[in-house]
């Protein structure tokens, strides 16, 4: 996007190439705009100079500047929509709004919204389109500009898609207000380069601490998986193959012996130590089926620096164990009985994130070095999922 409108007007033949894989690896990243469109665009470089929070990001806080605002707002978005945490932002902003100044519709979309049945060998069902949605950003506007008395007020408001159970249904806020918070614990026997399957994720908490190891290096990253042409970067995709790195740990829950539905907004708790003075962490949830597969339905991520605040770097002292507070993207999924809920822990997502270093100058660093982190669980140092469960 910053390529098709980096030259104040659109053209999207200018993001429309065949060599990202290329462009995506220039380094130092300053130099990107300049190498890959022989031209220099001042405000890519600008965000892609290293900075803490300062005057310069607060400029595009809206969230920020809009606390005191109350404005009638109807807010769509969606389980794979790449600014899902913009949406997350604005219904924290609603939350106490009287009702009928707020309507919040999340369904089973990308960032284009209301478009498809079904998604990367993912269907969503029937139901997954909403053909009323015109009719009812109309009467909204209708409503709340011409004060007509249409009953779009009156109507639920949230409305929302529970994957895996493809229906609609309705609540009076979001967070859902009749859903229950529950701890999903990270455990295993130590060993380190834990691989599929052997890192164990329990409803109770472990007594016994432990931790699982391994190295990241910024030279090979992990993958996301995305289909680049598509320009989304939030898509379920399989990641059975990608859970086979040994930059990798996989924490499974036993197969489930009845249907499990988690609604919301989720945040993985962990306590990491690593030999870097900072390192990324990339946490997923997956829904690995009955035949292993393993699809990706939330992820969040943070760099360890940034672990108190984003308004001032805090490097990792070696040693040193720390906890990370990472919140994911949303969902309403159900885990059907006989699969179980996957979580993974790595520190790169090629493709979504520039690998960060390991160094002070993080992702922007021409220099690299090879990480050794680690996850602790158990005991004092209890790595978790915070989820809501649905009744």
């Amino acid at each position: 996007w910053a390529f098709a409108v980096s030259q104040k007007t659109f053209h999207p033949e200018l993001m429309e190439r065949d060599d990202w894989e290329k462009v995506l690896n220039i380094r130092p990243l300053t130099d990107l705009p300049k190498k890959a469109l022989g031209y220099d665009v001042p405000f890519i470089t600008r965000w892609l100079e290293p900075s803490d929070y300062n005057d310069f990001w607060r400029m595009s806080n809206w969230q920020e500047r809009s606390v005191r605002a109350q404005i009638p707002a109807l807010i769509q978005s969606g389980w794979f929509d790449d600014n899902g945490m913009g949406t997350t932002e604005a219904l924290e902003l609603v939350h106490d709004f009287p009702r009928g100044m707020r309507k919040v519709i999340l369904g089973p979309w990308q960032h284009s919204g209301n478009s498809k049945y079904d998604m990367h060998g993912v269907s969503f069902g029937s139901q997954a389109l909403r053909f009323d949605l015109d009719w009812l950003y109309f009467r909204w506007f209708e409503h709340h500009l011409k004060e007509v008395d249409n009953g779009i007020d009156q109507t639920a408001p949230v409305e929302y898609y529970t994957l895996g159970q493809e229906v609609w249904k309705t609540a009076e806020n979001w967070p859902v207000p009749e859903t229950r918070v529950t701890h999903l614990y990270l455990d295993s026997d130590g060993h380190a380069n834990t691989s599929a399957g052997d890192g164990r994720l329990t409803f109770a908490k472990p007594e016994r601490e432990n931790c699982d190891g391994y190295a990241y290096d910024p030279e090979n990253p992990s993958q996301h998986i995305i289909d680049m042409s598509e320009n989304e970067i939030e898509v379920p995709e399989d990641y059975t193959r990608e859970e086979l790195r040994q930059d990798l740990l996989c924490y499974t829950s036993p197969v489930l012996k009845e249907d499990l539905v988690l609604t919301g907004d989720m945040t993985a708790e962990l306590y990491i130590s690593s030999d870097a003075p900072d390192t990324d962490f990339v946490v997923r949830v997956t829904d690995v089926d009955e035949n292993g597969r393993s699809i990706k339905l939330a992820d969040g991520l943070l760099s360890a620096r940034y672990r108190n605040g984003f308004a001032q770097s805090e490097f990792l002292q070696e040693g040193e164990i720390v906890c990370l507070k990472i919140r994911t993207t949303k969902l309403s999924n159900c885990f059907r009985k006989g699969h179980r809920i996957r979580v993974t822990v790595t520190s790169s997502a090629k493709n979504f994130i520039f690998p960060n270093s390991n160094t002070r100058e993080g992702f922007a660093s021409a220099r690299t070095v090879v990480a050794h982190n680690r996850v602790y669980h158990g005991g004092l140092h209890a790595s978790r999922l915070t989820v809501r469960v649905e009744p």
